[in-house]
């Protein structure tokens, strides 16, 4: 296979940036979604990215802050780096901005893709890169693939990248982990090993973040409960306030439903009752084998603290380091003034 795009391709790029057309019928409709917000945001495609990497002390920085991340992230880095050699690729973890934090990989296509600013302290966001691979997946929050003209910068169409955000137990995106290629390579089963991967990480991070919560894990496979492949659901008493993505698909429900919902919502039974493992009949009559998880006794809420509380912390601490200039903080964290804004100010 060769790196260049496909006809239909470049004939929805002729109809999207030449004539302001929708191509729908030609190009994935998450590709198509990430096209519209970049033109929203005024980009050109037809200009070179200005994607400039935080310094050493910066991406240092960076690095620490996002500590719990990367060390949760490092097994599956580990795992893929063997693949990614062996198929010419590099793997690479971001934080929820796209700022790369770990890249593995194949060591002359690493070179050539520092080229391009895929590596740690280059932020990959859409604001900043258009449609990719890293800041499409963060984006839309779910795993996709960008391949040669797929991307927004006609710069970027010698690349193939496949990405899958990490999400913590709130439905929050923390992160990505990516795999890229040449455009010329394209693996096809690149977004199946990142998607896995991902779901790992997020398994890890789940496990550090709940443990002052009821846990509830769930299948109706024994074998793949036992296994720590079923769903999982968090409760503060009854309410619902966290789950892992398997978990909410087996019940038929979204992110938005944290919070808002009962244990008795979904399941013919009181949780306060349930020993700690049980049968368990949905309100649309699914049985499913679950094991129950109390709290860990002595666990102390402030130490059970969600990644996304630690970084907004220490955001909090990097503003008032620079006397509330907000351009300044932002620089120090790798993160977006947006972020900064949300997180810290509220706004």
């Amino acid at each position: 296979m060769t790196g260049e795009t496909p006809a239909i391709i470049r004939t929805a790029r002729d109809r999207f940036f030449g004539r302001g057309q929708l191509p729908a019928d030609q190009v994935n409709h998450a590709i198509l979604r990430s096209w519209m917000r970049c033109a929203d945001q005024g980009l050109d495609a037809g200009a070179t990215p200005t994607i400039e990497p935080l310094t050493a002390g910066e991406l240092k920085d960076a690095c620490e802050r996002h500590d719990l991340l990367r060390r949760l992230g490092r097994p599956e880095l580990d795992a893929l780096n063997l693949e990614a050699r062996e198929t010419g690729a590099v793997v690479l973890l971001t934080n929820a901005d796209g700022l790369v934090l770990d890249t593995v990989g194949d060591a002359a296509f690493a070179g050539r893709a520092a080229e391009m600013a895929l590596r740690p302290g280059a932020a990959w966001s859409e604001t900043t890169a258009g449609t990719n691979a890293i800041g499409t997946a963060l984006a839309e929050r779910r795993a996709v693939s960008v391949h040669g003209g797929e991307h927004f910068f006609e710069s970027h169409q010698a690349l193939s990248c496949a990405s899958a955000p990490i999400l913590d137990p709130r439905g929050v995106a923390v992160g990505a982990l990516d795999l890229s290629c040449p455009a010329s390579l394209r693996p096809t089963h690149a977004l199946g090993l990142v998607r896995m991967a991902a779901e790992q990480i997020e398994g890890r991070l789940f496990d550090h973040a709940v443990t002052a919560m009821t846990v509830v894990r769930f299948h109706s496979d024994q074998a793949l409960l036992d296994g720590g492949r079923g769903g999982a659901l968090v409760f503060d008493g009854d309410r619902l306030v966290g789950a892992n993505r398997r978990g909410l698909a087996l019940v038929g429900r979204g992110w938005d439903c944290l919070d808002e919902t009962r244990f008795e919502d979904l399941f013919a039974a009181e949780l306060e009752r349930l020993p700690e493992r049980v049968e368990m009949v949905s309100l649309d009559g699914v049985r499913f084998q679950a094991l129950v998880q109390r709290p860990r006794s002595g666990t102390a809420p402030a130490a059970d603290a969600t990644l996304e509380e630690a970084e907004t912390r220490a955001m909090q601490a990097a503003l008032a380091a620079c006397g509330g200039n907000v351009t300044e903080a932002a620089r120090r964290l790798g993160v977006h003034r947006s972020t900064l804004y949300r997180r810290v100010l509220g706004r």
